[in-house]
């Protein structure tokens, strides 16, 4: 459902709350009242079933809702505040969009920008916000649609504020260390400019207060994503060709290691890797992906690329 659709949703069920709310402080004397609020209550019932049978979209939508000191009421927003926060959002996006699809280079320009751009198509009053959307889908062949762009950036935020830690570097393990940074710019935004913020996309509708944008700005500032590539030496305990996920024992202490295979590689090369190279000493390289958090590791996530005899 797009932004747009979920956000009149929410108001038709709001209306139809209140509606049904006053029906129950009516007497049995306010007749005409109650059929006026009767008929009101079954329009507003109507048009959500409509609303709700209507087929899902595959358009990438989201919605930034801003409150605090650039916000003035309904009326108006800090043009310079909104415009580098929607600008944020959309640099996360396009990022990740990248990221998932053709690389992300440490540095430079980031790849398939045009393809990844959001517009605003309207907005919405109240605390100020910004419908996002795609104007122009994508074609069902593209490697990565922009609708799971945008809702990888939606659970990344998300992720930054929650209590739970876990569910942090769950988040983290999946991106580089230029979403990261580019994300921690975000909150940092909201904290210097002492706004709060609203994401709504999809099923997700997050609110960040400030004691949350807090914690996800220390989060980002002491949080590191390193990637690298590794030699182990140990015996493949064996890979799963349709999943794409491997067991390996390695030699020194890191013990078990698991994770997925490279996408790159077949299921006929995984098949002749069991055939192989189990329970045989070998070498494999791995793309390993570091979390820190103060400098010190706390996940670890492993690619394997490939695999050879060990002939020492």
């Amino acid at each position: 459902m797009s932004v747009i659709r979920k956000l009149e949703r929410d108001y038709l069920k709001a209306d139809i709350s209140e509606v049904d709310g006053l029906l129950q402080t009516l007497g049995d004397e306010d007749v005409m009242m109650r059929f006026s609020l009767e008929e009101r209550l079954a329009e507003l019932q109507e048009a959500l079933t409509r609303l709700e049978e209507t087929l899902p979209e595959t358009v990438a939508s989201a919605a930034l809702f801003f409150g605090g000191k650039p916000v003035a009421g309904s009326q108006g927003i800090e043009s310079s505040f909104a415009g580098s926060a929607v600008g944020q959002f959309q640099d996360l996006v396009s990022m990740i969009h990248a990221h998932e699809t053709v690389g992300l280079a440490e540095r430079g320009a980031v790849p398939r920008r045009a393809s990844s751009t959001l517009h605003i198509t309207n907005i919405v009053r109240g605390s100020f916000g910004f419908p996002l959307e795609e104007v122009q889908p994508q074609l069902q062949d593209v490697e990565l649609s922009l609708k799971t762009a945008v809702d990888e950036a939606t659970r990344l935020l998300k992720a930054f504020g929650e209590d739970d830690e876990e569910q942090f570097r769950t988040a983290v393990e999946e991106i580089d260390q230029r979403v990261l940074a580019t994300t921690g710019e975000f909150f940092d935004l909201m904290r210097k400019s002492g706004a709060t913020v609203r994401l709504v996309s999809g099923d997700t509708d997050r609110s960040f207060g400030s004691d949350v944008v807090a914690r996800a700005v220390e989060r980002a500032r002491t949080t590191t994503v390193v990637d690298g590539d590794d030699v182990v030496r140990g015996q493949l305990a064996g890979v799963l060709p349709e999943s794409h996920q491997f067991e390996f024992r390695a030699a020194d202490e890191r013990g078990t290691i698991r994770g997925r295979v490279d996408r790159g590689l077949t299921p006929h090369q995984l098949g002749l890797f069991n055939k192989e190279y189990v329970n045989m000493n070998s070498r494999a390289k791995f793309k390993v992906k570091r979390v820190l958090r103060n400098q010190s590791v706390v996940r670890e996530k492993y690619t394997l690329t490939s695999i050879e005899p060990d002939s020492e």
